[in-house]
């Protein structure tokens, strides 16, 4: 589960009184009269704004608010209702059709056509690009444009999971990026200052301060019911829960589990549970030494007590992650064993891949080499932190030396794109 806190003043008189005294009677997806600002504190700001290339949380929430995937998870999350392409189906049991809208234009008045699409799938799946979410469209062997609305894109394997991680492709504006090269589109302009067809519409981005988002009223199918979103960055926990419980801001999505009794307490604001989609994890770099060992991975994962961790730092809502698919979703397999807290089991494992305390200090080591290494985390991502000192106190049980090493957004982001991390 995550947890958010809302302001109530959010809902209440001032963002009616506003919607009132603009005189709209538009219609809204939720039904009543568009109006008011939605202030989001944010731990962090977002890397970039370019769905090929992002790869920060705070980056996701802003892009999906201002692009259209090709289709969207519905209210059960765990199937998909039309986005941008309306309708799809299988063509030969090997070829995904999908028919796209043709009411959906960019917010600089073009069309969003199948080129669009095909250009995106195209990147996306270029080594070159160095896209994020390249697994999404690891399957596909072509996409092509059979008129300005219908795309094939012909697959080496088809299934659900395969299917359903296309339809998360983001479409991204051709007419406006197709003379970027591959090589350089993590840094185009456009990433800065992007060009959507979703609910809002980008205003402005100070670093270090905010991104201002103003709603695309003429989105054909509903507008949204919010006029502006403005996602403010406070990486200080403490200040972000002070301008929340004062009114300087309505919403933090995250809220740390030890800041939850505070909030509910308060009459201010209000605390909302939600299924979490996207588990907490560690990434092991696989290609440095022991962590090209997987042994020393395996039993790295059951030297760590993940129920008391979760439970101990989310209290009733935490719970260890059966997998890296969370159960709300359709791609989860009940049937999933996950691998046991078993320390003893865990020496074992780094005895068999050589890793001994031959010196007698605590430490197992292998070829005169101690087991140590770090695990770098976002410095504004308290929780992160507390996750890694509960783990580092355990794997010292088994003789491994972990340090929790904190940097700053943009270099950890930076680390992980460039492989220059051990964990």
């Amino acid at each position: 589960m995550f947890i958010g806190a809302f302001a109530v003043a959010c809902s209440g008189d001032a963002s009616r009184k506003e919607a009132t005294s603009t005189g709209n009677s538009t219609a809204t997806l939720s039904g009543g009269p568009p109006g008011g600002t939605l202030v989001v504190l944010a731990d962090r700001e977002p890397d970039q704004l370019n769905p090929l290339t992002f790869q920060s949380t705070p980056a996701y929430q802003a892009v999906h608010l201002m692009f259209r995937a090709l289709a969207r998870r519905d209210s059960t999350l765990s199937g998909y209702a039309p986005d941008l392409a309306q309708a799809w189906h299988l063509e030969l049991d090997s070829t995904l059709i999908l028919d796209l809208r043709k009411d959906v234009f960019w917010d600089d008045g073009k069309h969003v056509t199948s080129d669009d699409v095909v250009f995106t799938i195209d990147r996306q799946r270029d080594s070159l690009t160095a896209s994020p979410r390249k697994s999404d469209v690891a399957a596909v062997v072509s996409a092509v444009a059979r008129d300005s609305f219908t795309v094939a894109v012909k697959l080496s394997r088809t299934g659900l999971y395969t299917v359903n991680a296309l339809l998360e492709v983001v479409p991204v504006p051709k007419h406006l990026l197709a003379n970027i090269a591959p090589t350089q589109m993590s840094n185009a302009p456009f990433n800065r200052k992007p060009v959507g067809n979703g609910f809002y519409k980008f205003v402005n981005w100070s670093p270090g301060q905010n991104l201002s988002l103003t709603v695309n009223a003429t989105k054909p199918d509903g507008r949204a019911a919010i006029d502006r979103i403005v996602m403010r960055f406070i990486p200080d926990v403490s200040a972000a829960l002070t301008s929340l419980l004062t009114g300087e801001g309505y919403l933090i999505v995250k809220l740390p589990a030890n800041q939850k009794a505070t909030v509910t307490k308060s009459t201010a604001a209000k605390v909302y549970l939600g299924p979490r989609v996207r588990p907490a994890w560690i990434a092991w770099n696989s290609r440095r030494p022991p962590f090209d060992d997987a042994r020393v991975r395996r039993a790295l994962l059951m030297a760590v007590d993940r129920a008391t961790i979760a439970k101990g730092l989310f209290g009733d809502v935490g719970e260890p992650a059966l997998s890296p698919i969370p159960k709300a979703l359709r791609e989860h397999t009940p049937t999933v064993t996950p691998i046991p807290y078993d320390p003893a089991g865990a020496s074992t494992l780094l005895a068999q891949a050589g890793w001994k305390d031959t010196n007698g200090d605590g430490i197992v080591d292998h070829n005169g080499k101690p087991l140590h290494f770090e695990v770098e985390f976002i410095s504004s991502d308290q929780t992160r932190q507390d996750v890694l000192v509960a783990m580092q106190s355990m794997l010292r049980r088994v003789g491994v030396d972990m340090a929790p090493r904190a940097f700053e957004s943009t270099t950890w982001v930076s680390h992980l794109r460039s492989g220059e991390f051990t964990g």
